[in-house]
């Protein structure tokens, strides 16, 4: 089943999820950051999956998504306005209460230097 027609998720929805987050042994800080981005396969003809970052570190970030993803998938990861493509692994996929997806992704190419807009 697709998920590409279904809108990105609001930021209530979120933040709201009382799903805690997994990040046992962390040593590295995460802040919150709403971003909007695209989760693209460099490999594969697909429809862009349409996001926003929940939180970000240099090294990986949390994204909310309306399709679900697999452990080990490898998107890249790019802004909106196209500049940053970042090579990515999806860590984990955790679904929200409304259907939406929450995914962990470790930035395989490079840290990033995340600045708001």
């Amino acid at each position: 089943m697709s998920n590409t027609n279904r809108p990105v998720p609001p930021a209530s929805a979120v933040w709201s999820n009382p799903s805690p987050m997994r990040f046992d042994g962390r040593t590295e800080k995460r802040v919150t950051m709403a971003i909007p981005v695209s989760l693209v396969f460099a490999d594969k003809l697909r429809v862009p999956d349409q996001a926003v970052t929940v939180n970000v570190s240099p090294h990986g970030a949390r994204v909310a998504t309306s399709r679900r993803w697999l452990r080990e998938e490898e998107p890249r990861l790019v802004l909106s306005s196209g500049e940053i493509r970042m090579r990515a692994k999806v860590v984990y996929c955790e679904t929200l209460i409304d259907g939406h997806f929450c995914i962990g992704l470790k930035f395989l190419s490079a840290s990033m230097n995340w600045k708001p807009a």
